[in-house]
């Protein structure tokens, strides 16, 4: 027997979208976002309902989570974040309601980078130089490149970052 408001299908309830609520306490005590979609992600956070503790209805919970001003997918795997709009994806070019979050593309116009994201960005890159000095001359070498690859967008992130204080967002 199914039980109200518990039947929601897997289109709807997407493991990887970030739960609709005010701004993370981290965005309020000035975690930097960065990137082409960076105050469309502050906008979402600040927008989005709070989450109550009410009971909502699978109808309802359908409707926020349809809402596309408040699209916002974490992608652990590429360290960052995709506020997803369907005309300026290039994952898969507007075919889906929903980004292919295994097909980031780097200049996308839906990608934002958190604080988080960059130290993510610069651990991976001392873990690459560390496995760079154990292996042969050509793949040390692409080693070292990916991992100066990932500083580079580390330190764009942290010189291009907004935060809620800047007044900028």
């Amino acid at each position: 027997m199914q039980r109200p408001g518990r039947d929601i299908d897997d289109q709807v309830a997407q493991p990887h979208r970030l739960p609709p609520g005010p701004p993370p306490p981290a965005v309020e005590d000035g975690l930097g976002i960065s990137g082409p979609a960076a105050r469309r992600a502050i906008k979402a956070a600040a927008t989005a309902p709070q989450y109550t503790g009410t009971v909502i209805t699978a109808r309802q919970a359908r409707k926020i989570l349809a809402n596309p001003h408040l699209a916002v997918y974490d992608n652990p795997h590429t360290l960052l974040m995709c506020v997803y709009k369907r005309d300026k994806a290039l994952c898969h070019r507007g075919l889906k309601d929903t980004p292919s979050l295994d097909q980031c593309v780097p200049g996308c116009a839906n990608i934002a980078r958190t604080d988080q994201h960059a130290t993510g960005l610069r651990l991976r890159a001392t873990a690459l130089d560390q496995q760079a000095g154990h292996v042969p001359g050509p793949l040390g070498e692409r080693l070292q490149s990916n991992a100066a690859r990932l500083r580079d967008l580390a330190d764009t992130h942290h010189r291009t970052r907004t935060t809620l204080q800047d007044g900028t967002a």
